[in-house]
């Protein structure tokens, strides 16, 4: 397991970033503990990963509001 810094973000209500050291085996794993640990409400918006010793490498996903079934 490793430590990764995760920048999250909601660019309409929220554009600051929110940083969050999470310890994962992968930068995905990191972004999913963290985005699930919010509430539901609170989880579509912007996740930047990185591993603390490796800034440079980083990776960036975008979850979307789940959309009701009608």
């Amino acid at each position: 397991m490793r430590n990764f810094v995760v920048a999250a973000w909601e660019r309409r209500r929220k554009p600051e970033r929110e940083l969050s050291v999470i310890k994962a085996d992968t930068a995905e794993n990191a972004i999913v503990r963290l985005a699930a640990s919010r509430p539901e409400a609170e989880q579509a918006g912007v996740y930047e990963a990185w591993p603390v010793d490796e800034p440079g490498c980083n990776l960036r996903l975008t979850f979307a509001p789940r959309q009701k079934p009608s």
